[in-house]
């Protein structure tokens, strides 16, 4: 993983060689450890990148401890007896995101990588929040502070042994909804990146847009013959705020359209979009919330 700041990059990799390649705890409904190191690196880089330099205030980077991160993402699997604990998806969601925000694993940012992790899972799940930004941001500041009590639902859920847990997961399943993973979300630095596989590129940021250029290589002499060159050819342009920001569906349809990297010509979206990192998008979605968060 590529990381803007190479100070970022260097604690990155020296936590993930101290973690070790093996992750034991992801999973089609689960997330694992690398998982969430990913996301809270990337929270990092990005606002190391929009506070020109100041990084989570300068409190610290990374993990408190490796065994604080692990105990934090185990919550789980836990169980007794080999019967697990928690089977139930929201219920998974759920107890993670409490152990992220309420065990503290990192020196700092623990409700935004919290956040982002929620995000990132529930996407794994296919489902996506209903309520507005700016709720779930207040909820999340809810869980850190012990405050769910204030919810009126919450008394039905005081005489099970975990009540937090249930409710966060009753909040989570009433208040997301199931979504087509048909549209993939990405950045414009996720995008320009896919389209260079195909042979096409964005260039040439002009106003609020950008161009889509096809970049075909020819040589000089009958096109066969001397110095190989590039010949770029504009096919269309799309909006462009800039390069961390999330592209539109239409957007995307546009480039698609235009390059004929569609499923009527051999390539649909699982194959545009293979192995791209929904997080740099979620991080540019929920831009607001997790920079507040940061002094709450």
């Amino acid at each position: 993983m590529d990381f803007s700041s190479t100070l970022i990059q260097s604690e990155y990799n020296r936590f993930f060689s101290e973690i070790g390649e093996d992750d034991p705890y992801i999973g089609d409904t689960t997330i694992g450890i690398h998982e969430v190191l990913r996301a809270h690196f990337l929270l990092a880089d990005y606002f190391y990148k929009e506070n020109e330099g100041n990084c989570f205030a300068g409190i610290g980077l990374g993990p408190r401890s490796v065994d604080m991160l692990h105990s934090a993402v185990y919550r789980q699997f836990v169980g007794y007896d080999g019967v697990k604990k928690w089977t139930d998806s929201f219920d998974l969601c759920a107890t993670l995101l409490f152990g992220l925000v309420k065990d503290h694993p990192f020196y700092d940012a623990n409700k935004r990588t919290g956040l982002l992790t929620l995000l990132y899972h529930l996407l794994k799940l296919n489902r996506w929040p209903t309520i507005k930004q700016k709720e779930l941001e207040e909820f999340v500041v809810e869980i850190a502070e012990s405050k769910l009590s204030k919810y009126k639902v919450f008394k039905r859920f005081t005489k099970d042994e975990d009540p937090e847990i249930r409710y966060i997961s009753y909040f989570l399943r009433k208040n997301t909804r199931k979504i087509d993973r048909r549209h993939y979300i990405v950045t414009y630095n996720q995008l320009n990146t896919i389209l260079k596989k195909f042979g096409f590129s964005l260039e040439n940021p002009h106003g609020c847009h950008i161009d889509v250029i096809k970049n075909t290589k020819s040589r000089q002499y009958f096109g066969v013959l001397g110095k190989e060159k590039i010949v770029k050819q504009r096919v269309t342009q799309i909006g462009f705020p800039e390069w961390t920001q999330q592209v539109g569906k239409g957007a995307i349809n546009t480039v698609r359209k235009a390059t004929q990297l569609t499923p009527e010509h051999g390539v649909d979206s699982q194959t545009f979009f293979q192995s791209t990192d929904p997080m740099p998008s979620l991080i540019a979605e929920y831009r607001g919330p997790l920079q507040r968060l940061a002094d709450r």
